[in-house]
């Protein structure tokens, strides 16, 4: 996402991550993967209880290695609030490329 945030924002698009864990767990993974605070051009929320996790139906959906974890989502959300595009993932690698998402919101785009 990093990469093509210049894409996002010419379509006039918000990026939100949000993270099921605390923000100080989740500047910690950031920094294991190699990620400074600078380089991430979006907010990074943080869910530790699972509040925005469980509202979009992802949460605790999935078993990693020896615990529950969230299910990974994309979801595209127009600014009435309607879900336009979901993707719900089925393992942890299961996500939409970045390119993908700006196909979808390209469409989206054409429906008006």
């Amino acid at each position: 996402m990093r990469d093509k945030i210049a894409e996002f924002e010419k379509r006039n698009v918000q990026l939100l991550a949000i993270d099921p864990h605390e923000s100080h767990r989740v500047r910690h993974m950031l920094r294991d993967v190699g990620t400074k605070p600078d380089e991430v051009l979006y907010p990074v929320l943080a869910d530790p209880v699972n509040a925005t996790s469980a509202t979009y139906g992802v949460a605790f959906q999935m078993s990693i290695h020896t615990e529950w974890s969230n299910r990974p989502a994309t979801f595209v959300i127009d600014k009435e609030g309607v879900i336009r595009y979901e993707k719900r993932g089925t393992t942890f690698a299961d996500r939409p490329k970045p390119v993908d998402i700006l196909k979808e919101i390209d469409k989206l785009g054409k429906d008006k």
